[in-house]
């Protein structure tokens, strides 16, 4: 089975064998700094002996999805085809922010405070000049401007907040569970 085809399959179109066993390997490539892998690092990426790797690395080269070569003593492999990358293996600070929620309370943070640095020198100018903007009138573009202050000062506050317990529950290694009543 080829993953090419006229309009370039993703990795989701495939049949569902190869996404259960083979979907790990292929996101191990997509991962990796680099395009090309041994097969003790796919290994270490998905957890699983370098014989089982082996084994399915093997029959990916087989049905066409990974290329393979030999130069030495280590095999190497990568992806032949066009396998469409979650967007975080492109970027690794969105990875990073993916499962964090500090990290993306303290993203939030920083749009809402520029949207804040703008809105309120621009008020502030309307009422210094007594300019009377478009749209609006100055005391609701002063009011949107103290809005998403406050509001980016909660989010940093908050993101801040999450961070530390984050942090206390990996430094204390606390485990949490889910209860079922």
């Amino acid at each position: 089975m080829s993953l090419e085809s006229e309009d370039s399959e993703s990795i989701s179109d495939l049949d569902a064998s190869l996404k259960t066993q083979d979907k790990p390997i292929i996101d191990a490539f997509s991962h990796a700094e680099h395009q090309v892998l041994l097969t003790t690092e796919v290994a270490e990426r998905v957890e699983l002996s370098d014989r089982q790797v082996r084994r399915r690395l093997k029959d990916l080269a087989s049905r066409d999805i990974l290329g393979t070569r030999k130069p030495g003593r280590d095999r190497l492999w990568w992806l032949k085809q066009d396998v469409r990358e979650p967007i975080t293996a492109q970027y690794p600070l969105l990875r990073y922010a993916q499962n964090r929620i500090s990290v993306q309370l303290l993203l939030a943070g920083l749009v809402v405070g520029i949207v804040a640095l703008f809105l309120v020198p621009i008020a502030s100018f309307t009422f210094a000049n007594s300019i009377s903007p478009p749209f609006v009138t100055r005391e609701m573009l002063l009011q949107a401007g103290l809005l998403a202050s406050m509001l980016a000062s909660g989010f940093l506050l908050s993101a801040v907040l999450v961070g530390i317990i984050e942090w206390s529950i990996r430094y204390f290694d606390v485990e949490l569970t889910e209860r079922n009543s």
